[in-house]
């Protein structure tokens, strides 16, 4: 994506808030939006360019984009011009607009004669002359409270609808009537009925200086915004039993702005945008008070902000063929891909997508190797913590089983060209569906793996046993400790009619002294004060159909008594 040279930070010296009333001598000019990169937390950075047009070096640029703090810029790209001022405003338009409601006409003909038809067919002519209105609540009475009010804290509530009129005032042989509207059945007017009137809009717009031009400027404006953001998933379609087809495909959400022709980025990486969640002043929807509480949330909000999920861009048409038999098998034209620092970014050219309209692309597809994978991850609370305070029974042998821990799952190693960003992944073989889970980030040449369902022809157990004890070996900050040597036992149980592979990892908290099956111990980092360190066990085995195997392991802790 090409940004022009440097934007001119836009000058923030507008008075936020007050009500502009502009003459509007200097022409509108839309930008048209040439370049989006999209994020998967719902923000966009929109670069739009085009020729604005200027009166005595004056212009005005609408409609003003809901932009975050800081992030609206705005440059000439004409040499020797230069960008002097940009003040965001408001102002008035009149326009003639149609009547639609019954009292809106009826009050516009005012002075001219009708005929009224009420509920009962019974008829009234004479001179409209206005509306008496509903009664108002009394000034002792407590107007019933507005929901919107909870939703739009900083913000003007949405319109509510126009209170109907009571009575219908209309002078008739000398008299003046006032006919219940809510009876009138049909009215008659006369030949040239008002159907319009002229209303007043409020409208906003960014007016701009440039230093060096006068009849026209080509300009680029950037800004971050919400409301434009992608997901992306993943199909793997299983053709083996060790190679399998992955696709990428990516769900574009437009809330924000209407593109038309554009270059669209999907960015894989995590953002940092600190000031996401405060609106720019420029963007005329806060008062000043409003923008420094916001602007003093930030921390706050930034907190509580997260982006669990990667980001990325696409670009070039991707074409499905269909297969010979059935099958979610496709074949996906590749989208062009660049590196950006920590930043990958798919590309795709000529989008065109209206505000509120969604759109599905095919990035990549490619075939990988994988494997089938039995992963047993024990995740029980430690016996004792850093210090050596029991957390539970420590003594002996309780079963420690977690069988409903063992899960099916595929190993895959990324082979491809590109990063796979975090996502949901439906797993097929042919036509049938497997499973569906959430794809880590793997970068190019990792390996992660993908649950399928959990095992039920495996059985497991664990159990941990206390199998010696020195009693007040050490004395520390005034405490007597025990030193305990406890083993654990894994049983695993292969019922299948094949070999199976599994992967075995458990934590422990204590110095571990011994491991069967070539297993693993690794200290996880921790304070480096405490007397029982936290350690992680890993065992890859692999058992044959009907075989049963015991995995013995022991580790000390120390005991506080």
């Amino acid at each position: 994506m090409k940004i022009p040279r440097q934007f001119a930070l836009v000058v923030c010296t507008c008075i936020v808030g007050s009500l502009v009333a502009y003459s509007g001598e200097a022409p509108e000019t839309e930008l048209k939006a040439t370049a989006v990169a999209a994020f998967k937390n719902g923000l966009a950075f929109v670069v739009k360019q085009g020729d604005a047009h200027l009166e005595a070096g004056v212009g005005n640029l609408s409609p003003v984009p809901n932009a975050t703090l800081g992030s609206l810029w705005i440059a000439p790209n004409d040499a020797g011009t230069s960008l002097d001022e940009v003040v965001a405003h408001r102002y008035k338009v009149s326009e003639q607009q149609n009547l639609t409601a019954l009292a809106e006409v009826l009050l516009a003909n005012a002075g001219k004669v009708v005929t009224i038809v009420d509920n009962n067919q019974k008829e009234y002519t004479g001179e409209i002359v206005g509306f008496r209105p509903a009664e108002k609540p009394g000034a002792g009475s407590t107007p019933p409270p507005n929901p919107s009010e909870n939703f739009y804290p900083n913000s003007v509530p949405p319109p509510q609808p126009r209170a109907m009129p009571e009575y219908l005032l209309l002078k008739s042989e000398g008299k003046l009537l006032a006919l219940y509207f809510h009876n009138v059945a049909r009215v008659i007017l006369s030949a040239d009925p008002m159907l319009q009137q002229a209303q007043e809009e409020e409208r906003k717009a960014l007016r701009f200086k440039i230093k060096g031009a006068s009849g026209h400027a080509n300009l680029t404006m950037g800004y971050l915004e919400h409301g434009l953001g992608w997901t992306p998933s993943y199909l793997l379609s299983l053709k083996d039993d060790q190679t399998a087809q992955i696709t990428m495909q990516s769900v574009l959400v437009n809330d924000a702005e209407d593109l038309k022709d554009t270059d669209l980025f999907f960015v894989v990486g995590v953002p940092n945008f600190a000031f996401a969640n405060v609106p720019s002043p420029m963007a005329l929807e806060q008062s000043l008070l409003d923008f420094m509480q916001a602007a003093a949330r930030k921390d706050d909000m930034k907190a509580r902000y997260s982006n669990a999920l990667t980001g990325q861009a696409i670009g070039g048409l991707l074409d499905f063929e269909a297969p010979a038999a059935p099958s979610f098998a496709t074949t996906v034209g590749e989208l062009p891909g660049t590196q950006e620092e920590d930043l990958f970014l798919y590309s795709r050219k000529n989008v065109t997508l209206a505000r509120g309209e969604r759109a599905t692309y095919n990035v990549f597809s490619d075939t990988v190797s994988y494997e089938h994978i039995y992963e047993w991850n024990l995740e029980d609370q430690p016996r004792v913590d850093g210090f050596g305070i029991a957390q539970n029974n420590l003594n002996s042998g309780s079963d420690r089983s977690t069988k409903d821990d063992l899960w099916h799952a595929l190993r895959l190693k990324n082979t491809t060209k590109f990063p796979w960003t975090s996502a949901p992944t439906m797993v097929i073989s042919g036509t049938k569906p497997l499973s569906q889970d959430t794809l880590p980030y793997t970068p190019k040449g990792a390996t992660s793996s993908l649950k399928l369902t959990v095992a039920t022809d495996i059985r497991v157990s664990h159990e941990e046993n206390e199998v010696e004890r020195q009693k007040d070996v050490q004395r520390r900050r005034n405490y007597n400790y025990d030193q305990v040597t406890v083993e654990g036992t894994l049983t695993i149980k292969n019922y299948k009619s094949k070999d199976v592979r599994l992967s075995i990892a458990d934590r422990v908290r204590g110095g571990v002294e011994s491991q069967t099956d070539d297993g693993k111990a690794a200290k996880l980092a921790e304070a480096i004060a405490v007397d029982n360190p936290l350690s992680r066990l890993t065992w890859e085995v692999t058992l044959k159909a009907g075989e049963e195997k015991i995995i013995k392991y022991r580790y000390k802790v120390w005991l506080r008594v």
